[in-house]
């Protein structure tokens, strides 16, 4: 009888401990300012079965000449995007914009936004806005009153804003945006701008150090995860600049370079990828495999405790896709569900 005591409270506590399967919904972002997709694109689309596309509506920067803050790299549609899938328009907003910006114009600045945000989106359906700002401590409150204002001016929509890692487990000091929604963007991890870092995109031993508190974060999460990749030059270990989509197949080819690891240095003065190198410059290739794609994943899988939300990638672009393929792409999606 004891035995079976045990027993019942052993398989009790079992079914106490199993969590019901997640939720998933597949999103992309969509990051560049002309909408026009290329048949690879849009097969991409049909194929992994996304449901949700993120778009870049505008950027928000600060103008020191008008003193007031600006749309710039407005989205403009040549192409329209399948009923089946959502659209959320994403507005990238920069600190300076937070910093210069006075409490008497934020209210202001909210009218501007919602009208230069109906006029890019004019006569496309959406429910969801997502503001994308690295905010800081010195900018939290600054920042948090413009959303609180946004969610008065779009009472009809949804609000979700992105979150970085450190935003996650420094939480207790950079604050919980008031927004429905967090979206965790699980890439840049490091300071892209020193050169001694390994993978300042993607790094799971970097990122290892902000999950400890991530199943205790307060708003319901939502995940994006990265497939671009770039090559980061310095001269004399100082940043120089980034050249996009350009990988290791690439850079081993070249006699100019000898490589260790990720790491590529310049052997003789020369031009190439649009610019002037010298001897000693460096150039670090940032690309994400995609095994550690399908590790991190899953670590997030478990890590997260929303039950119901969305899985994205960063960013839909033919680069990218040809970067991965298909099948691969489709197995990132996979690994999630």
């Amino acid at each position: 009888m004891r035995v079976w005591g045990i027993l019942l409270v052993f398989f009790c506590w079992s079914c106490k401990e199993e969590k019901p399967p997640k939720e998933v919904s597949r999103g992309i972002y969509y990051w560049k300012s002309n909408f026009k997709l290329n048949a690879s694109e849009k097969e991409i689309l049909e194929k992994c079965k996304v449901e949700k596309l993120y778009i870049k509506a505008f950027d928000l920067d600060w103008d020191f000449v008008k003193k007031r803050a600006i749309p710039k790299a407005s989205i403009r549609f040549e192409d329209s995007v399948s009923k089946k899938t959502a659209l959320i328009p994403t507005i990238f907003i920069t600190n300076q914009v937070i910093k210069q910006i006075t409490d008497n114009e934020l209210d202001t600045t909210t009218f501007f936004i919602k009208k230069h945000l109906e006029s890019t989106f004019k006569g496309k359906p959406y429910n969801e806005i997502q503001f994308d700002c690295d905010w800081t401590i010195s900018t939290r409150e600054k920042y948090f009153s413009l959303l609180r204002l946004l969610k008065k001016r779009f009472a009809d929509k949804h609000l979700s804003a992105t979150i970085r890692l450190h935003q996650i487990k420094f939480a207790h000091k950079t604050g919980i945006p008031p927004v429905e929604r967090g979206m965790l963007m699980f890439y840049n991890m490091s300071n892209w701008k020193k050169a001694q870092i390994k993978n300042s995109i993607y790094d799971l031993d970097a990122a290892s150090q902000y999950l400890s508190t991530l199943d205790d974060y307060p708003l319901p999460l939502d995940l994006v995860m990265p497939i671009f990749r770039w090559a980061i030059v310095y001269r004399g270990e100082k940043f120089l600049t980034v050249i996009n989509n350009l990988d290791s197949e690439i850079l081993s080819k070249l006699n100019f370079l000898t490589q260790k690891e990720n790491k590529y240095w310049v052997q003789e003065d020369t031009s190439a990828f649009g610019i002037s190198l010298r001897k000693g410059d460096m150039i670090r290739v940032e690309e994400v495999p995609f095994e550690e794609l399908l590790k991190g994943s899953r670590t997030l899988h478990n890590k997260i405790s929303t039950q119901k939300l969305t899985f994205a990638l960063y960013h839909l672009d033919q680069p990218n896709i040809t970067f991965y393929g298909n099948e691969e792409l489709s197995q990132i999606y996979a690994s999630f569900e």
